[in-house]
């Protein structure tokens, strides 16, 4: 009798985890399910896009100061791709960008553990190049339009005497940074962190503290699965996600999606907060945590795809304090 009434409660118990799960996920869609009837010229829609190659070292691409790509690993080869840029662009207006360079990372073993650690100097073989171009995209993702590029960049090269072969011209130093300006024009204005509080003005230590409070508690979101609560905290930022995307109904199915399966992942075990710094982006108006080995985000967690087998989320958050406000909230 006893082990027959153990298994009706545990038959109940997780019929409740379900129904439970089953109204947060309802709950999130209700949330972050119509980010799309908020968008405005839909039929203006403009998209900007970088077009990166860099290779044989590490890097971080910032529009208006804010990090659109990065990379921070071993070097064997180089890495391209296309990135979206839509969502650091708040108007239309004179844009800034920026490419940080950095030494590649090497795996070695300190203290008996394996880590990364920087080379000394940005190696000769380097190479840095970036496109920036303005495109319009139907809607099923493909480029409808192109309106030509308002970037075009490739670091300069150079002849090295000693073989004759072309090398970065800025090789050897430990740290190199390219920059300049572009026109964008947007059918939106996002409010963003324009004129949120400049964070170079407060203590560190209060900023360090404040983000403490909001790692840990979207650390506890999501090892309780509580997606409505992560959805209510980041609707503001998302709808702004929205308008810069230009979000239809089926962009927005699919986003909330994903939202669904990332943050609410199933089995998701999630690791401590630790081995973390502060850096600080959107000239001093935005603040967020990063592990200073890869510069990824220290909110994580694991889940099994199989028999000793494990896949990692990474969850990146960018805060500022509203005009307003005094505490930090998340802005993407």
């Amino acid at each position: 009798m006893t082990r027959y009434l153990f298994l009706i409660f545990s038959l109940i118990s997780l019929q409740s985890c379900g129904q439970a799960t089953k109204t947060m996920d309802k709950k999130a869609t209700d949330i972050l399910g119509s980010l799309y009837k908020n968008v405005r010229n839909y039929d203006q829609r403009i998209n900007y896009q970088a077009l990166i190659a860099i290779g044989g070292c590490n890097y971080e691409v910032l529009i208006n100061d804010y990090p659109v790509d990065r990379y921070f690993g071993p070097a064997n080869g180089s890495m391209s791709g296309s990135t979206p840029i839509n969502i650091a662009i708040l108007k239309s207006g004179i844009q800034k960008w920026k490419i940080r360079i950095y030494p590649i990372r090497e795996r070695k073993e300190v203290n008996g553990a394996v880590t990364l650690v920087p080379q000394q100097a940005i190696q000769p073989g380097a190479r840095v190049e970036m496109t920036i171009e303005k495109v319009r995209f139907n809607e099923s993702g493909d480029i409808e339009k192109r309106f030509g590029e308002v970037v075009k960049f490739e670091a300069p090269l150079e002849k090295d005497n000693n073989n004759g072969q072309n090398r970065l011209g800025a090789a050897g130093k430990p740290y190199i940074e390219y920059n300049g300006t572009f026109q964008a024009d947007v059918p939106y204005t996002l409010v963003g962190w324009e004129n949120s509080t400049d964070l170079s003005n407060m203590d560190p230590a209060v900023i360090k503290q404040q983000l403490l409070t909001q790692y840990q508690k979207y650390h506890d979101w999501l090892n309780n699965r509580n997606l409505d609560q992560i959805a209510e905290a980041k609707l503001a930022a998302e709808t702004e996600v929205a308008q810069a995307f230009f979000y239809d109904k089926k962009t927005n199915d699919t986003f909330t999606s994903a939202f669904l399966k990332r943050w609410g992942q199933q089995g998701l075990e999630m690791q401590p907060l630790e081995n973390y710094k502060v850096a600080i982006y959107g000239d001093g108006r935005i603040a967020t945590l990063i592990d200073p080995v890869d510069n990824g985000s220290p909110l994580w967690g694991n889940y099994k795809t199989g028999e000793n087998q494990y896949k990692n989320n990474t969850y990146l958050l960018y805060f500022h304090i509203p005009t307003d406000k005094k505490e930090l909230e998340v802005i993407r």
